[in-house]
């Protein structure tokens, strides 16, 4: 594996490439989506019936209708509860004796017998291959964590600098369906360009690139970067791109984002011993056609890897981007990265946030209760909430907070990392 070690780096953008599912472009990344996101749990009413969950279903509209309260637990006959606002839902177990069930509503608060609902869709891409998968039905034993969600591979395409040729080529990036990340030097007057509203609307990630793209960095020049990037976009940057591959970040940007992406030239595999706080990156050279781009991406296809590939910015642009690379070539090799079909393109902070909570799942303890077995981990600090790790089991009944799971048919469960635990009971 070769590295390139670009010392008095220019500028370094991030680019994350979106995975794509059986063929077509895949673009549900996550975007940071909380577990249970959508809807106020509902409070009212009287006592619902024998703990009613959510299922996994889609988007749903708002509740019409009286159902039974979300806090539950008792005996049935009671008032209805209040609407809820509208979230992702799958349809609600039955009311108690005089209720009416709904399957609208937003997240479900404690429930009757069985414990709190289960977490919400996670947000994650459709796995790839057919969804006729059955639910294992053998002997519980061990969870296996799926590499990459399930798909064969990764890669993220970064944008560094906040430069004016990006900005000119946003409707025909965006036009790809693939979700990035751009970091942004926010002492650059292209920072506060109305395009990176735009990219938080769509799905993208901000990331941090310092304010003043000095390498010998400090933790004020860092800090004034999130600050700026949280005032005017109303988003948390949780990853930063090091200026010029400096390696003093490697250090602050530790307790302050879960990763620090490097210059080093190399691929990062599944509960590997990379630095998150010096990930490696693809950068192409001046000029770079798709064939270049390709190599790249088909290398870590075939490796079970992540790749992440840095752009600057766009050749005939007036930005004085680092080596510029033609926006044809990179649209054209975008193209065959989603023409894979089973490559997960997604930002930075998703594909890392899977990466890491995958090691953290790793390194759980487990304990016996009975004839139930559950794990417990720990996260790393300044780790995003709403993510998720997709398992599989031999067989048994998945649970969290008490609650069982919903098993996908796409061939797997997904656990919310969040909640710390998971057991699986016979």
């Amino acid at each position: 594996m070769r590295v390139r070690l670009l010392a008095g780096l220019g500028l370094l953008p991030w680019l994350v490439v979106a995975g794509c599912d059986t063929g077509r472009i895949v673009t549900g990344d996550g975007n940071d989506a909380a577990p249970g996101a959508g809807g106020g749990t509902s409070t009212g009413g009287g006592q619902g019936g024998s703990g009613g969950g959510t299922g996994a279903g889609g988007a749903v509209t708002p509740g019409t209708g009286g159902a039974k309260g979300g806090a539950g637990g008792g005996s049935g006959g009671g008032q209805a509860g209040t609407t809820g606002a509208g979230g992702r839902a799958g349809s609600s177990g039955g009311a108690g004796a005089g209720g009416a069930t709904t399957g609208a509503g937003g997240s479900v608060g404690p429930g009757g017998a069985g414990g709190a609902a289960p977490p919400g869709p996670s947000g994650l891409p459709p796995a790839p291959g057919a969804a006729n998968v059955p639910k294992p039905s053998g002997t519980p034993g061990n969870i296996t964590v799926l590499n990459w969600a399930g798909f064969s591979s990764a890669v993220s395409y970064t944008f560094d600098d906040a430069n004016s040729s990006q900005i000119s080529a946003y409707t025909q990036l965006q036009a790809l369906g693939v979700p990035y990340t751009f970091y942004l030097w926010t002492g650059k007057t292209d920072a506060s360009n109305s395009v990176w509203a735009t990219a938080v609307k769509d799905g993208h990630e901000l990331g941090n690139h310092t304010q003043s793209h000095q390498s010998a960095g400090t933790t004020q020049d860092i800090n004034a970067a999130t600050q700026f990037i949280m005032q005017h976009f109303g988003v948390q940057p949780w990853t930063m791109a090091a200026p010029n591959g400096a390696a003093v970040y490697t250090t602050l940007a530790n307790g302050l984002f879960l990763i620090n992406r490097g210059v080093a030239d190399n691929l990062v595999a599944p509960n590997d011993n990379t630095d998150p706080f010096t990930l490696p990156c693809y950068i192409p050279p001046t000029g770079a056609t798709a064939t270049m781009f390709n190599a790249e991406v088909d290398s870590a296809h075939s490796a079970g890897r992540w790749r992440i590939i840095l752009v600057h910015g766009f050749t005939g642009g007036t930005d004085s981007a680092y080596q510029p690379v033609p926006l044809a070539e990179f649209i054209t090799s975008i193209k065959h990265t989603t023409s894979l079909g089973d490559m997960w393109a997604g930002t930075v902070v998703n594909v890392a946030a899977y990466w890491r909570g995958q090691k953290a799942f790793s390194q759980a303890t487990t304990t016996m209760s009975g004839s139930d077995k559950t794990w417990t981990w720990k996260l790393p600090g300044n780790f995003p909430p709403g993510k998720y790790l997709r398992v599989t089991v031999p067989g048994g009944t998945v649970k969290q907070n008490g609650a069982a799971l919903t098993w996908d048919p796409h061939g797997y469960y997904e656990i919310a990392l969040d909640a710390g635990s998971v057991t699986v009971s016979p």
